[in-house]
This record gives structure tokens, sequence and C-alpha cells, in this order.
């Protein structure tokens, strides 16, 4: 069976390698260069323990605030496109805790395998850049670790069992010496999570693909998708290919794709942004999350990553350096003498992740065409549920069996 994976991302990539690894033959479409996308300039983080959908009790409030003082780690900026004021209006709607919970339940679900799929990976000899180490939520304030120690007890209620502790300044800083512990309340190490460089599993995934004879190919504007001969027609800018199944994982460039094959659950982009800094000197050397500023750091092999910031609204990659600038400013008080807004980027990086409007990602069969599957809308947990997603698609596309875990997923839902 002839199967396209078109988008060529993490969702993409893992799709392809299951497809693949279970006989299908694999093609994969990317307009760009294959990794190159939203997933390449991110944190890496694989966090079970941070797997929830945006939409939740009081987003919308500190979204709004963020917009009136035209900054913040999550801002919503106005506009009147009647695909993004539908979103907005699904968003809202999504936000009510029963809702919230859910979807807690649902990514709990999904995620149930995620550890050992990329153990298994690892495994099968793709080369890429994985931490065990866990992640370190940082507060400098009691309000900022209530916050969160009250989130992760949601979790465990609903269901997540993955292993946390709680830490004091002083604990936090022994696990963490960059650190600055005078400034800190504490912290909780979430024991279970890992991270990993996501550029070496994208480029990890893609060779394993070469290596196998999958045909990537690179370059490759999708115009449309129809039905021809009992199978899917796929037209480019200057060809037509003809498959058997199609899985339409394009990450924030879905929207037109999804809109012929018959999904109604509006889909946008939301901006972030990364600084990657050398790695020599007093700087962090584990993943962390900093509480108030809602800022991820990684420590690489060879360098450090600072990502932040979720703007909504927008419909370009392009870098706002102002915004940058005030993630960075936001960093500094965390930390004994790390100061990354003196230093020189190594690379600066804004990209935008595919946001369904209640922030689960679209999983399974497209809801108007026969043969066309759809995987994409993962927002910022694309590391995260890649290898999860494509495990459990595999099997639907190519036998028809569909996995109770995929049933909150669903293409054809509603906001």
């Amino acid at each position: 069976m002839r199967v396209a994976v078109i988008g060529g991302g993490i969702i993409g990539l893992c799709c392809a390698y299951e497809l693949d690894r279970a006989g299908a033959e694999a093609v994969v479409l990317e307009r760009g260069a294959a990794g190159s996308g939203a997933s390449r300039g991110n944190t890496g983080w694989v966090c079970p323990s941070f797997t929830y959908p945006l939409p939740g009790p009081g987003i919308i409030r500190e979204g709004l605030r963020g917009m009136l003082r035209g900054g913040g780690p999550l801002a919503i900026r106005p506009t009147l496109d009647p695909t993004f004021v539908r979103w907005l209006l699904g968003f809202r709607r999504s936000a009510a805790r029963d809702r919230w919970e859910k979807g807690v339940s649902a990514l709990i679900a999904l995620n149930r395998r995620t550890l050992e799929l990329f153990d298994a990976y690892a495994a099968a000899g793709i080369d890429f850049e994985m931490h065990r180490s866990g992640l370190l939520l940082v507060a400098t304030t009691e309000a900022g670790l209530a916050s969160y120690a009250a989130l992760f007890g949601e979790l465990r209620r609903l269901g997540f069992e993955g292993e946390s502790r709680a830490l004091n300044s002083a604990e936090a800083k022994e696990r963490e010496p960059a650190l600055a512990a005078e400034n800190l309340i504490g912290g909780v190490h979430a024991v279970v999570d890992r991270y990993v460089r996501p550029e070496s599993l994208l480029e990890g995934l893609a060779g394993c693909l070469r290596g196998r004879r999958v045909e990537l190919r690179e370059g490759v504007e999708v115009a449309g998708i129809e039905a021809a001969n009992g199978g899917i027609r796929i037209r480019t800018a200057d060809d037509a290919l003809d498959v058997d199944r199609a899985v339409v994982a394009a990450g924030a460039s879905s929207p037109p794709l999804l809109r012929r094959v018959g999904v109604s659950l509006p889909l946008v982009g939301a901006r972030g942004y990364s600084f990657t800094f050398g790695g020599d000197g007093l700087r962090p050397q584990h993943a962390l999350y900093l509480a108030e500023a809602k800022v991820g750091i990684s420590a690489y092999e060879d360098s450090v990553r600072v990502a932040g910031v979720f703007e909504l609204g927008h419909s370009s990659d392009r870098l706002n350096r102002r915004r940058l600038r005030a993630m960075l400013a936001t960093v500094e008080p965390y930390f004994e003498d790390w100061r990354p807004a003196e230093e020189t980027a190594l690379l600066e990086w804004a990209g935008l992740r595919p946001m369904t409007a209640d922030g689960l990602p679209l999983i399974g069969r497209a809801p108007a065409l026969e043969n066309v599957y759809v995987a994409t809308g993962h927002g910022m947990l694309g590391v995260t549920l890649a290898p999860a997603t494509a495990a459990l698609l595999a099997p639907l596309v190519l036998e028809g069996r569909s996995a109770p875990e995929l049933a909150p997923f669903d293409p054809a839902r509603r906001a």
C-alpha cells in the first residue's frame, strides 16, 4: 500500500516511520526541507508531566492581560479574521473545567507509551540526543509555586502516575547549580520527564527513513487533494501523485487541506520564540521551567536553548526581537551569574505551532474524503505526542483498526 504523508515535521516523520515499519510504501511531501518546521527550534521536551490542553480555567483572562499590556508570555493579538474569531469562541468554550478535565484524561491515555516509544526509537538505531534527567520547575513566589503544585495535583487526580518531588530552594540549587537559591521559593522535579535535542531527532528520523529507502520529496507545495481511481490524488504545483492513502500532517500549514477534507474545527498558528546560546560557563545543565516567566530552558550537549511566548493572532513566523529580548529579561532573576541577554545567540528562532480551538490534536479519519487521515494540531506538545500519534494512527491507516485512545481526537468533532 502506498501512503503519502503531507508534512515533513516531527509528526509527519514519525508517521512515515511507523507506516514504513508496518510494511507500507511511504512518501513524504514537504514544502521546505524535512525537519525544518516548528519543532526544530523548541525545547524538545518529552513531558508527560506537563501535558494538558491549553484552554483551561483562567486562560482567557491571562491572554487578554497580555494583549492589553503588549507583552507577557501569552498574548492574543486582536484580529477580525473570521477563522480566528471562530477559533477564539471555541477556545473560550473549551476553557470550562469539565472540558479541560476530559482533555487531560484523553492526553494521559495518548501518552501512556510515550517513553517506551522513545526508547524503541533509540534501540532501532535512530541517532538523536536524549536526556533522562527529568524536568525541574522553579518558582520565585509562593503563588507561582502553588499554581503548579495544584496543577500537578489535578493531573494525578485525573490519572497521571508519573513521579514528581517537591524541592525547597536549597534542593533546587543542589540539582541545578546555576540557579540563584536566594531568589527562589522552591520547585518541583518531574522525574519521569525527558528532553531531546529536536534538531537531532528530526535529522535522525529523516536519516533513518532515507536509509530504509522511504522517499522524502522536499520543496513540494501541495495544492490539492481529491479522490481518484479508488485512492487519492495529490496535486502539487508541478505534478500529481496517486496513492492509496494520505495523511495530512502539515502543522500550521494544514488548514487549506483540512477544509478540503471536511475538518470544521478551526486550527490557527501560535507563534513562539527561542534563543540558543553556546554551552560554556556557569549556565543551566538541565531542563528547567521558570514558573512566573513561563519560559522553558533545555541544556544540550553543546548549547542552551531558552524558549517561550505564545502569541495568538499572527499568521507569520517573523521574528519580533523586542519580544525575544523581553523574554530573556524575565529569565535572569532565576540565575546566579548567567546573563543570556548579554550574550550573542547562536540561533534566534520563531515558529508557528498548530493549535486547535479545544487544545487537543486532530488524529484520525478525515470526515469528508475516504482514505485520507489527519495528524496535526499538536500545539506545543508535538515532540511529546508525535511517537504515540504515529503508533496509533498507522494501524488505522493500513488496517482500519481504530484504538479507543484516538476517539477524543476525532477530526470530525466540533469545539
